[in-house]
């Protein structure tokens, strides 16, 4: 049985634990994360290296720079997908008949995240993937064009607003799918949050990043992760 004592993180925002601050009306760090306080309950040492704006694109190139020196972690917590799956709004509210492409396409998020699986196991790490939270397709909407982007034309080009959220969980099963082909542990956060009447309550005004209540759901499936993984012989107490 293998004794797991440090956990890296590679991510975005979401597992930085970036809130969307409404009275400063800014973007802000918790002081702890669902993952940090989660890896603090399992005696676990949590390396977080998750940047705000990360693509898979960008990650695969940290996790790469980051092993190129040896990392005491046995296990990596890989989360990305929500930026990937964004769009340039601004250029999509200029030209509304045009197409567009997503920060990274799907095929691309696809060989990418795989990419980054084969790279932390052949340094023995073991890859755990995560499920991506649900993001609110009209909040999100609402919050990104509140600067005035012609909200008619961005309309005219999604067809409806819910498109943000169907586009998005094609990402999500994008993650669900490389996990299973690269036979990957998975966390599944996205579930706790749909099984939620009101998952919203979640999630900041921006609709996409978990709140302090997203954040304290995370923490929980993390911990009961842990625990099952530990009980089966993947991590030692």
């Amino acid at each position: 049985m293998k004794d797991i004592q440090s956990v890296t993180v590679w991510g975005d925002s979401v597992m930085k634990g970036v809130i969307f601050d409404e009275r400063k009306g800014r973007y802000a760090l918790l002081p702890e994360s669902g993952a940090e306080k989660a890896s603090k309950a399992l005696g676990l040492r949590l390396r977080n290296r998750s940047r705000m704006g990360c693509t898979v694109t960008k990650g695969l190139s940290i996790v790469k720079k980051d092993l190129q020196q040896p990392v005491d972690s046995e296990v990596a917590l890989l989360e990305f997908g929500g930026n990937d799956s964004d769009y340039d709004w601004a250029q999509v509210a200029a030209s509304p008949d045009d197409v567009h492409q997503p920060k990274t396409p799907l095929p691309l998020f696809e060989n990418e995240l795989t990419d980054m699986v084969r790279t932390v196991r052949q340094k023995g790490i073991t890859p755990v993937m995560m499920t991506l939270p649900p993001i609110h397709a009209n909040r999100y909407f609402e919050f990104f064009t509140r600067n005035g982007l012609n909200k008619d034309n961005i309309l005219r080009w999604l067809g409806d607003v819910e498109f943000i959220y169907r586009w998005h969980e094609r990402y999500n099963a994008a993650v669900v799918r490389v996990s299973q082909q690269c036979q990957c542990l998975l966390a599944d956060i996205r579930e706790v949050f749909l099984g939620q009447r009101h998952y919203e309550d979640w999630l900041c005004v921006d609709g996409i990043h978990p709140n302090e209540k997203g954040h304290a759901a995370m923490e929980e499936v993390l911990k009961e992760f842990g625990i099952q993984y530990r009980q089966m012989g993947f991590i030692a107490g």
